[in-house]
């Protein structure tokens, strides 16, 4: 101290003995020519001698001096100079103007240490690996450590690192389960000062992909799997659904979320899991994506059902059982394809998907159940299995599009409706071994020309052939012995027909409206010709009944056949007439020839002897 204040008094004399020497040179001097503000901020003074008016110069926004002038002072005048805090070095040159000189003052301001980030998340790398961003704030040299033991799948692509990120690299996780580590980003000056992030990377084999029209995270039923839930979050554009353990069980109605706007999708299941629930996604009606586990054993019923986005649905080898309506009311589906592994395919499985085009069916299946294709109006391109038995009701009932198909061997049954509304069948082959042809099994079948059937049927329902406005063709089976109501009915291109020898009842309306019809030989077997057998049969001309003992002929069985002019009833007894309309609207000319030995009992029996003019003797 005392070594200082010699120095200032020396100055001081030195100072004076100018002045009195020569009043116009310039005497000037500062304490400090640099001096430095603390990094934490503060105030720095600076001692100012001068033997005139002085000007400070050189003014910066983040260093504010105390005064900006002086007027000078042999004992000097102290200047302040003030910083906050500071989190980058900086300098600033003042300049202090005196008379015609200038002199300079240094002021410095070295930097706080700063690390820090408040990004305080789980950073999650998707499980096929890729980068990941670790955002901070620097104004030091940092270096990141990953940890020994995540070496092997995280990596940083440098050990110095810029100011405000850090990118790592990781590989994809093969293993079973999700894999974490804890990464430090420290200074390399003071590796106390650090900050940690959380890098987390599940595996494949644990979790369920979607995404959601809005981006959202989407909640599935609690206790709808069969481990718990450890995460959901949305991440790049996907969702990711991370379980405990392996996941085997979607359960019922995981996804289905009543009354309200379900955003799903996309999904993609995880390896493992065996089993989808009932009505697991029903109802998930923007849903346009799925893909399915190859462990994937049985989806149950609903489980997709009302699903009004989703496109196409491949079924992967291993799956076994379909359940009812599993994919009902898919109105977008378009492509289904499935493996042979499939058993059992459930009844309106796909029941109203009005725009599929294109099935591919297990080879396996040996029932088409119930409305299984109902209403699939756009179906054009299906393979029949090999061993199909039996077709059920309705199974492709308004299959409008579908084209002619294959029956296999192996058929035994076709159903009622099964092939009703088929409107592209031409022809149709029921092979050997069918035994039962259900009500309107190909009735509406509009361009249908030509059916053969088996000798081993043994029913032929009602309706059968409904409406097939162009059948021209069809032989019926010596093993048939009834003619079911409305069996050709309105099937306008029929011109003829050999009935089996062993038929016993013509049912109502069997050949109604059959307006081509010109002939018909009823053997001897038929014991009844039921209501309006044979009405509206415009071309029908002639007529032959060989049973000598008929029964009945019911009301209307020949009304409105204008064109018969020739009918044979070989019957000794005339047979009961319920009612008395049989022949209305036919030709005056109609002759009913009947044996020669019976013309008069026919003439006088209580019903016959209305149509008595018409009774004639059989040569």
């Amino acid at each position: 101290m005392r070594r200082l204040f010699s120095l200032l008094v020396v100055t001081l004399l030195a100072f004076v003995a100018g002045c009195s020497n020569d009043g116009d040179m310039v005497q000037f001097s500062l304490d400090k020519s640099e001096v430095e503000i603390p990094a934490g901020g503060g105030t720095v003074e600076v001692r100012v001698v001068s033997n005139m008016a002085w000007e400070l110069t050189g003014y910066t926004s983040w260093c504010k001096p105390s005064v900006k002038s002086g007027k000078g002072s042999a004992t000097g005048e102290i200047v302040s100079f003030t910083a906050e805090r500071a989190d980058n070095e900086r300098k600033v040159t003042y300049r202090f103007k005196v008379g015609g000189e200038s002199f300079e003052l240094i002021v410095r301001q070295g930097k706080v240490p700063q690390l820090k980030t408040s990004d305080i998340g789980i950073h999650w790398v998707m499980p096929e690996g890729g980068e990941v961003v670790l955002n901070y704030e620097t104004n030091i040299e940092c270096e990141v450590v990953i940890p020994t033991e995540a070496e092997e799948w995280l990596s940083a692509d440098t050990r110095a690192l810029g100011l405000r990120s850090a990118k790592l690299m990781t590989q994809p996780n093969t293993t079973n389960f999700s894999r974490e580590a804890e990464v430090v980003v420290r200074s390399i000056a003071n590796p106390i000062m650090s900050v940690k992030f959380t890098v987390r990377q599940p595996s494949d084999k644990n979790i369920i992909r979607y995404t959601t029209t809005k981006g959202e995270i989407l909640e599935p039923n609690s206790g709808a799997f069969n481990v718990a839930i450890t995460n959901n979050l949305y991440l790049d554009g996907v969702g990711i659904i991370e379980f405990k353990n392996r996941l085997t069980t979607i359960y019922e109605e995981a996804f289905y979320i009543p009354y309200s706007n379900n955003q799903l999708k996309s999904i993609v299941l995880p390896e493992g899991v065996e089993s989808i629930g009932g009505a697991a996604f029903y109802q998930c009606s923007r849903l346009e994506e799925v893909t399915l586990s190859k462990s994937l054993l049985t989806i149950g019923e609903s489980a997709f059902a009302e699903c009004k986005s989703l496109s196409e649905v491949v079924i992967p080898d291993g799956v076994q059982t379909i359940g009812d309506g599993a994919f009902l009311g898919c109105k977008g589906l378009k492509s289904v394809t499935m493996s042979d592994s499939v058993t059992l395919l459930g009844a309106l499985c796909f029941d109203g998907c009005e725009a599929l085009e294109r099935v591919r069916l297990s080879d396996n299946i040996t029932t088409i159940l119930n409305s299984t294709f109902y209403w699939c109006t756009s179906l054009r391109e299906l393979n029949i299995p090999s061993k199909l038995e039996v077709v059920d009701c309705y199974a492709f009932c308004a299959c409008a599009a579908l084209p002619d198909i294959t029956l296999p061997d192996g058929l035994k049954s076709i159903d009622e409706y099964a092939f009703m509304s088929c409107y592209e069948f031409t022809e149709i082959d029921i092979p050997e071994g069918v035994t039962l042809m259900g009500q309107n099994c190909f009735g509406d079948c509009p361009k249908l020309e030509r059916v053969s059937l088996p000798e081993s049927l043994q029913e032929l329902g009602t309706n059968a052939f409904f409406g097939c406005s162009l059948l021209r063709e069809v032989n019926i089976p010596e093993s048939i012995t009834k003619l079911s109501a409305g069996l050709f009915q309105g099937c306008e291109s029929l011109e003829s027909v050999e009935l089996p020898p062993r038929l016993k009842i013509v049912g109502d309306f069997a050949f109604d409206g059959c307006t081509s019809l010109t002939e018909i030989d009823i053997p001897a077997s038929v014991t009844h010709i039921n209501q309006s057998a044979f009405a509206y049969c415009h071309s029908l001309e002639r007529a032959t009944v060989r049973n000598e003992h008929l029964k009945q002929i019911q009301g209307g069985a020949f009304a409105y056949c204008p064109s018969l002019t020739h009918l044979e009833l070989h019957s000794i007894a005339p047979p009961q007439l319920p009612e008395l309309n049989i022949f209305d609207g036919c030709s005056e000319s109609l002759k009913v020839y009947v044996p020669a030995t019976s013309v008069e009992t026919y003439r006088s029996d209580a019903s016959w002897s209305t149509y008595a003019s018409y009774i004639t003797p059989l040569n």
